[in-house]
């Protein structure tokens, strides 16, 4: 009786605006009658029923922009409807610009209410309806019976709220209707209800969207990082991964599947990895090495919560060979010289050039002969950077410059523990940074008798052991090896093996010294020249005729090495764009003036006379000398030893 006495009186409120544009203020709430008002003002007609619809391109776009809140909002709706099925209700959605988007309901219930998907609800479409004041008042709101504007209307009372996305903007409303004397104060409260679950669903739907793209945003981080990477939780189940660690550990598995397995089942309980993990706690460093894989470092990081409790574990899974070419970039481990940086012509230089191009184009052993200074490692880098190990690293040791305790570890490197000093985590050696590139071992010669067996060995095999370690590892390093002795005599000395000198001297090469060049000395020392004006930004571009004849009568035993160190010191010196005699050290024109005489002197007397010459120049000072004779300290040295030299 309520119900319908509420009805009645306001049917009569309706009836007194619509003739009068009086207001009952006791029965028609502010809210109603301000929408009367504009309605009555902008010229409605109530007794018109006509709906307006967007056209069908706007209809299809306005579906595609909502196409979220109705997917989210649809099992609310039907949850919604299942609770008044049969009585008459019809549960609508529109957007936030009042067009319907869905409607579920009987189709009797449909087809009488006249709402269709498309149409228009506002204020401004229909007068006075829950739909139109909501989008309004942006708050929950029952319209009942003759509150509609429209007389059509006056038989349906409409509950509808507003729908909120994170940002709190109105995206969209939704509505129950039914006939006017079913419907029931609780009914908006249901609305209210299936409104906070649309929009807690589009909160976890919102942040579901952010985890997604947060985890194709890490997952496109760890896939661009060469390095493996593999998160375990603290039970060792695996969080994430790469397909870098993948690779790694040789886990064939696809990412989704392994993800929350246990880190033991998914590679084993033996594997080497397993136990590192288990006594982690604290940051490691540590090389592990797999047969079927090769060597690879594993560092780590402790995750923690808020309490300094341990909730996980990050590792950092890096193949040796991706770390000897971190090193190798580190060290500048390149070859800078090509064969367009070997300048001459004579017949012998020439063949010795086509020879090594030979070599560029094998993967056989060359061992270069040459005095010191001749240019052998320019040879060496020449035919690296022809051959197809050019990509990889460079790497030359002097075997003459290292000491009898030194030399072992450098070429072969130590495992963890080998001797007191020793790097935690152990050390590769050169053998192993020079992983598919070239490994030039100059003045090879001067290598301990010990460590020649070893090499030996290493060539042999292919493969290296650490000084205190077991494993065997593969290397894959091309050797190029050169002596400035005659290998037969020191052979027969007992300083250098046979069967290594055979192992080695597959290609060989002999480089000419630079006295039996002489008519290359003026296009090298013009070759020199232009390098030296850019390197100490002089323009000494000439070379006087009495300077070139000095050069080319001089003895040269430092050679190609010792004409560069005399033209940079001349472009240093000299006063104007020629460099005259005046620019050139005493010793050279000595020797000039002697030169009769030095072509009869034995080669170790005019060498004594040379350093002692030379010495005297630099004031005592070795390295200076060392370096004018394009020779090592310690081959110097043993030089001022054999030659009672005290200087």
């Amino acid at each position: 009786m309520e119900v319908q006495f509420k009805w009645e009186c306001l049917k009569k409120a309706w009836n007194l605006f619509v003739t009068t544009g009086d207001i009952n203020s006791t029965v028609i709430r502010p809210v109603v009658a301000d929408s009367w008002r504009r309605c009555k003002g902008s010229g409605r007609n109530p007794y018109l029923y006509k709906v307006q619809s967007m056209e069908p391109a706007q209809i299809k776009k306005e579906l595609s922009d909502n196409r979220q809140l109705i997917e989210i909002s649809l099992p609310v709706m039907k949850n919604l409807l299942s609770f008044v099925e049969g009585s008459g209700f019809l549960i609508s959605l529109a957007s936030s610009k009042g067009m319907i988007l869905d409607l579920l309901g009987d189709n009797r219930v449909i087809k009488k209410s006249r709402v269709q998907r498309g149409d228009l609800w506002t204020e401004e479409t229909m007068g006075t309806n829950s739909v139109g004041l909501c989008l309004t008042t942006k708050k929950p709101i029952q319209i009942m019976g003759s509150e509609h504007f429209i007389q059509i209307c006056n038989t349906w009372t409409s509950s509808s709220a507003p729908i909120f996305n994170e940002d709190q903007k109105l995206i969209g409303v939704l509505t129950m209707t039914g006939e006017w004397n079913k419907v029931h104060l609780h009914t908006l409260g249901m609305v209210v209800a299936g409104v906070n679950a649309i929009e807690n669903s589009l909160k976890m739907k919102k942040m579901y969207n952010e985890v997604i793209v947060s985890d194709a945003y890490k997952t496109a981080v760890m896939e661009s990082i060469d390095e493996g990477i593999l998160a375990l939780n603290s039970d060792m189940t695996i969080s994430h991964t790469n397909n870098a660690a993948k690779n790694i550990l040789k886990i064939m598995e696809p990412t989704e599947k392994i993800v929350g397995q246990s880190i033991k089942q998914v590679i084993g309980m033996d594997h080497p990895l397993i136990s590192e993990i288990e006594r982690c706690l604290k940051h490691y460093h540590k090389e592990i090495f797999l047969k079927d894989k090769g060597n690879f470092t594993v560092s780590s990081k402790l995750i923690k919560d808020q309490y300094a409790n341990i909730i996980g574990l990050v590792l950092i899974l890096r193949e040796m060979k991706m770390v000897k070419k971190m090193v190798n970039r580190m060290v500048g481990a390149r070859a800078s010289f090509t064969f367009n940086d070997l300048v001459g012509n004579n017949d012998l230089f020439l063949s010795a050039i086509d020879l090594a191009k030979t070599a560029s184009k094998s993967p056989s052993n060359v061992l270069v002969l040459g005095e010191s200074g001749t240019g052998k490692e320019m040879f060496a880098q020449a035919i690296h950077n022809l051959s197809n190990r050019s990509s990889g690293p460079f790497l030359a040791i002097n075997c003459a410059a290292l000491p009898r305790t030194l030399i072992e570890s450098e070429l072969f490197g130590y495992a963890e523990g080998a001797f007191t000093g020793a790097k935690k985590g152990g050390n590769p050696g050169k053998f192993e940074l020079a992983d598919e590139g070239t490994l030039f071992l100059d003045e090879i010669g001067e290598m301990p008798l010990e460590v020649q067996a070893i090499l030996l060995r290493v060539l042999q095999e292919n493969s290296i052991i650490r000084i205190g370690g077991k494993e065997v590892i593969p290397i894959n390093a091309r050797v190029i090896a050169a002596t400035n002795k005659d290998p037969v005599e020191q052979i027969k000395n007992g300083h250098f093996r046979e069967d290594l000198f055979y192992r080695l001297n597959v290609l060989s090469i002999c480089i000419p010294p630079l006295r039996d060049r002489p008519n290359d000395i003026p296009t090298l020392a013009k070759h020199f020249l232009n390098k030296l004006n850019l390197k100490l930004n002089k323009n000494v571009i000439h070379i006087s005729p009495e300077v070139l004849e000095v050069l080319k009568n001089h003895h040269w035993p430092g050679n190609i090495r010792e004409l560069q160190n005399i033209l940079e010191r001349a472009v240093n010196v000299a006063n104007n764009d020629t460099i005259e005699l005046s620019d050139l050290p005493d010793y050279i024109l000595g020797s000039e003036q002697n030169a009769m005489k030095h072509a009869v002197m034995p080669l170790e007397k005019y060498e004594k006379q040379l350093i002692i010459s030379l010495m005297e120049e630099n004031k005592g000072n070795r390295t200076k000398v060392a370096k004018t004779l394009g020779i090592s300290r310690t081959t110097l040295y043993r030089k001022l030893y054999d030659y009672k030299i005290s200087i």
